[in-house]
């Protein structure tokens, strides 16, 4: 099973660097990419994607809000946000919208391949993976100290 993959960021270099971690992977089809959520929202009804990795920080509107129409219309899409300013509130609202994990893009973006392939080996056996447990410890200890 190939896993279909959309991402959404308004920033150039973003999606050059996105291209350049998803191009290499047999188990991932990048399906297309959105700079806007109206963009988004059209990739989403042609393509039908498995996972969306999605900026919170869009020129036109938030990522939140693409995100609550994701769960709200496509609700078995996997999502992950992303962005260079992670806080407690940002943690907590991407979690209490539905994203399956808060991707710090300054630490934790070259690990984007190791959560696409807990998705598809995830997928590949049947189960349903509700969220992905946060892999800088450090890091995550606080955040979750700070949203609980």
């Amino acid at each position: 099973m190939i896993l279909k993959v959309l991402t959404v960021d308004d920033s150039t270099i973003i999606t050059t660097h996105l291209d350049y971690i998803l191009k290499d992977m047999k188990e991932v089809k990048w399906i297309g990419h959105a700079f806007c959520v109206l963009e988004a929202k059209d990739l989403l009804r042609i393509n039908k994607p498995d996972v969306v990795l999605l900026d919170i920080v869009l020129k036109e509107e938030s990522g939140f809000d693409l995100l609550k129409y994701i769960k709200k219309n496509y609700p078995d899409i996997v999502v992950f946000m992303l962005s260079n300013r992670i806080n407690a509130s940002c943690y907590k609202k991407s979690l209490l919208l539905g994203a399956h994990y808060l991707i710090d893009k300054s630490y934790e973006f070259y690990n984007i391949p190791n959560f696409l392939m807990a998705i598809h080996s995830a997928k590949n056996i049947g189960q349903k993976l509700d969220r992905l447990e946060p892999i800088t410890l450090s890091y995550s200890k606080w955040i979750i100290n700070s949203v609980g």
